[in-house]
């Protein structure tokens, strides 16, 4: 049974915040946490083309034809923060989350820091496991475990199967999908 569907994005061959490039997880917490407050008054995304794209340090950014179209569905508990380079550009946020389930998945856990009491890599990420085995219901979820190394460090996103399909429709630039399942095929 599909449950939902994890968005994945192209790159942009940008960075939100290049000063924190390879930095350590306790140096750059608050920016993974809280990318909005880091949005630079000079950042521009280099590749526009895209209505679904990341910057290399982990910020999903996503145009303004993606913006109308979650408000025009009243998709609730997320956030857009515009850019104030290119204003038909939006740091998207997710405010609900959902529980990964990395023992399912068998996510590993690399180089605790005990400053910031974090992880400063956390790896596999797909498929995507959750811990409830149901369909998600409709709307836009971040994982509760951030993915990636230090400063990229960013949760999944997911979205309900109804949701997902409207995506589609509207044929967004560079986004894609790709199935969570109740059960994957190599699972006995």
């Amino acid at each position: 049974m599909i449950l939902g569907y994890y968005l994945q994005g192209q790159d942009n061959d940008s960075f939100l915040n290049a000063d924190l490039y390879e930095k350590n997880i306790s140096e750059c917490l608050d920016f993974v946490r809280n990318r909005e407050k880091y949005i630079n008054k000079d950042f521009k995304v280099k590749r526009t083309k895209y209505d679904f794209s990341y910057t290399y340090d982990g910020a999903l950014i996503v145009s303004q034809r993606f913006k109308d179209f979650c408000e025009n569905n009243k998709l609730k508990e997320i956030e857009f923060y515009q850019l104030k380079n290119q204003q038909d550009y939006y740091l998207f946020k997710v405010k609900k989350t959902i529980d990964f389930d990395v023992d399912r998945r068998n996510t590993r856990f690399l180089e605790f820091n005990e400053s910031c009491n974090e992880y400063n890599e956390v790896v596999g990420a797909t498929p995507v496991y959750l811990r409830e085995n149901r369909q998600i219901e409709i709307g836009f979820y971040r994982t509760n475990i951030e993915f990636g190394r230090g400063y990229e460090k960013s949760p999944l996103i997911l979205v309900d199967s109804e949701t997902f399909k409207l995506i589609k429709e509207e044929k967004f630039k560079g986004l894609y999908g790709e199935k969570i399942l109740d059960k994957y095929d190599w699972e006995k």
